[in-house]
């Protein structure tokens, strides 16, 4: 069988981390229910009996690292990949069974009908900035309602990483438009009711009912968010847009990614 390399979920993370989004295929190969259940943000799926007629999808001049739920799947197609001319492939020993990174819940369609309209790079980072504006909100008003002091201090300083985005946004703004708009015009401009990720407040608040309890509590929500975020900027690169759109929003995936070492951080520092 051509080779491959077996890779750990420490190592895996590490890999993910430090690579740019668009430098290689995380690729999840089991059957559609499993990957609407819980998957790694990101993710490109392809099923393994759909693996062979599909194959023609995936870039083999990047690296690919595939997955299932326990990693036997995934070696198989590995080995496949190896042998059909992909230079690089990896396998995640024990599969996402073994995975202790962020996960994400939802079809491939999750959070796409938030950026249909968003042909343009204009409008992709209107839409962008309607969900960070939005999570905003989300946080302050979490801050207000916490539970604990310092659960309310951490939302809201996770509002405050927000505003820092909505800025950073406004400067791609400018840089892809050439259009000069204050902080308040380009907020109007940009309207909508989805927080990052393309997932609603209402949802969210339902799959994670202990978000007031505590400080470690907020930083995760925040981590959870970015990770759908993270998630919906890639699989919107692998539906395919213009080339200028795709080049953004790989911009915007790796800031999410960014933001996801940055909460990881606070929490690991908490935690300590």
């Amino acid at each position: 069988m051509p080779e491959f390399t077996d890779i750990t979920a420490d190592q895996a993370r590490d890999f993910l981390a430090s690579h740019g989004q668009d430098s290689f295929t995380l690729l999840d190969v089991r059957q559609d229910w499993e990957y609407e259940e819980m998957h790694i943000p990101g993710a490109r799926h392809v099923p393994l009996p759909e693996l062979a007629d599909r194959v023609g999808e995936l870039d083999r001049a990047k690296p690919v690292l595939a997955y299932c739920r326990s990693g036997g799947r995934s070696a198989s197609a590995a080995g496949f990949l190896a042998g059909h001319g992909f230079g690089q492939v990896f396998n995640l020993q024990g599969g996402i069974t073994a995975w202790q990174g962020q996960a994400v819940s939802g079809g491939p369609n999750l959070g796409m009908n938030f950026f249909a309209n968003a042909a343009s790079p204009r409008e992709v980072v209107l839409q962008a900035c309607c969900m960070e504006q939005n999570l905003n909100r989300f946080y302050t008003a979490l801050a207000e309602r916490a539970k604990d002091r310092e659960a309310g201090e951490t939302y809201a300083r996770l509002a405050g990483f927000e505003e820092k985005h909505i800025a950073w946004l406004l400067i791609v703004h400018r840089q892809t438009t050439g259009e000069t708009l204050t902080v308040g015009d380009f907020l109007d401009q940009a309207t909508g009711e989805a927080l990052e990720g393309g997932i609603t407040a209402e949802d969210f608040l339902d799959q994670n009912p202990g978000l007031l309890e505590s400080p470690q509590a907020a930083l995760e929500a925040g981590m959870a968010i970015e990770a759908y975020a993270l998630d919906l900027y890639s699989r919107m690169v692998a539906a395919g847009s213009d080339p200028e759109s795709e080049k953004l929003l790989l911009r915007l995936a790796d800031e999410e990614k960014a933001h996801l070492k940055a909460l990881g951080a606070l929490l690991d520092r908490l935690g300590g």
